[in-house]
């Protein structure tokens, strides 16, 4: 209780010697549990996600599990399929129904599992999903626990990008939405929010729908003294109104209180993190140097992304994702290519956010735009690249309309239009002016307007 008092207040280096003699003379299982759960959200908070996972790792050993810090396919699909096997014939709906999980050790065990998962996403994507997974087997054999709600958000968040099952991701994640309703496990309640409102819902819905959930998620962490995931939530009301369209004046006021809040927890991932919107929202307001530049007198892009270069691929990924949509806004078609391929090579990080969405559509907006000023030899692979954007785009249209329809008609308008197929182009870009009127994408619609 002491070093997670220290972990709160700030007062890093005590806690991270207290928790690591701790760590040494724990006698039982669960007080280890308590332990290295202490020690994941100390890592998380100091952007060490490595030593996180390493204590978890060591968590299992001591439990009788050897897992490797880097596991293979093959291991995270045999887990998985157990998932399957033990549900057998039920309705994924009917596991908010399962008995209570009574073993302490295993309730133990289920909550590190669920803990470090944050860390495992920043390290490897094989032993995220082979954590996501064993949680998820421990409550279909054993019960449900108090981590089992978001162990089934969690899995909801990888069956889409990972398995390519979408609605049963959707259906794992309601599962553990109405599980958390249920039983109203208060530490675990700021997780599943954010977890599933913005990881979840917006492959779904519209990305207006998940606002208020986000909202909540922050409420809930503060409420609980979770400074890990209050810090991973201050901004995603932000990110989640910017993909709706919604006023750049409120969310600028919005993401200016977000990055207050992390820098006074010294949260220096997040720092980073809320930068990037932060920046994009004061370009197009014309509050940065040029219109697509991110330099302002409290910003300078060029140290800022050397600075990028030492963090986890997925900070700079995000942050890559907002420069090439400013970018592209701005008419710098070349630059906004070099970007994308920035992005591109990351986009493995973070299948699940709902930026990847963005990276996807004005990736396809750049090959379009870019298409007429490359040289010849390069116009084919521009053409290809932007086809394969907007078959992306058109499949994630098919799972949720609301909030793809009107990407995946643009983006299919500017590929008939450099195909020369004039007749094709004008229908879509009807569609796609419609599409995004009816959905509110006002930024959509103005880019097709300009397109058509």
């Amino acid at each position: 209780h002491r070093a997670e008092c220290e972990l709160l207040t700030g007062a890093f280096d005590a806690a991270e010697q207290r928790l690591t003699k701790l760590a040494g003379c724990a006698a039982s299982l669960v007080d280890l549990a308590a332990v290295t759960s202490a020690r994941i959200a100390l890592h998380s908070m100091l952007q060490r996600p490595d030593r996180a996972v390493e204590a978890m790792l060591e968590y299992l050993r001591r439990a009788g599990t050897e897992w490797p810090a880097h596991p293979t396919d093959d291991e995270v699909r045999r887990e998985y399929d157990q998932i399957w096997d033990r549900l057998g014939q039920r309705a994924i709906e009917e596991l908010v129904d399962l008995p209570p999980m009574t073993d302490p050790e295993r309730c133990a065990t289920t909550d590190v599992l669920t803990l470090a998962q944050p860390a495992a996403l920043f390290t490897d994507e094989n032993l995220h999903s082979l954590m996501v997974c064993r949680a998820v087997n421990l409550s279909l054999e054993h019960g449900n626990g108090d981590a089992s709600c978001m162990g089934y958000v969690a899995l909801g968040t990888i069956l889409r990008p990972r398995f390519g099952e979408p609605a049963a991701g959707f259906r794992f994640g309601q599962v553990g939405f109405d599980l958390l309703e249920r039983r109203g496990p208060l530490r675990w309640k700021a997780r599943v929010y954010i977890d599933f409102g913005y990881r979840i819902m917006p492959w779904t819905k519209h990305p207006r729908d998940s606002v208020e959930l986000t909202r909540r998620a922050f409420d809930a962490a503060m409420e609980t003294g979770d400074l890990t995931y209050a810090a991973y939530s201050c901004n995603s009301p932000v990110t989640l109104s910017l993909l709706a369209g919604g006023p750049l004046a409120e969310l600028q006021s919005q993401a200016e209180t977000a990055l207050a809040f992390v820098q006074k927890i010294q949260f220096g991932m997040m720092i980073d993190v809320v930068a990037a919107p932060l920046q994009m929202i004061r370009s197009l307001r014309g509050m940065t140097r040029e219109l697509g530049s991110f330099d302002d007198a409290g910003f300078s892009e060029e140290p800022f992304e050397e600075h990028l270069e030492s963090k986890p691929p997925v900070i700079t990924c995000w942050y890559w994702i907002y420069k090439l949509q400013a970018q592209f806004l701005a008419g710098d078609h070349a630059g906004a290519m070099a970007t994308a391929a920035k992005a591109g090579s990351l986009l493995w990080t973070m299948p699940a956010f709902p930026e990847t969405a963005e990276y996807v559509f004005y990736a396809a907006l750049a090959c379009a735009a870019h298409h007429d000023e490359a040289p010849e030899d390069r116009r084919t692979a521009l053409r290809e690249e932007l086809a394969a954007h907007h078959a992306q785009l058109a499949a994630w249209a098919e799972h949720c309309s609301d909030h793809f329809r009107d990407r995946a008609e643009l983006t299919g308008a500017e590929l008939a239009r450099l195909r020369g197929e004039a007749d094709q182009a004008e229908r879509l870009y009807e569609q796609a002016i419609r599409a995004a009127c009816a959905h509110g994408f006002i930024q959509h619609e103005a880019i097709a307007y300009e397109a058509a």
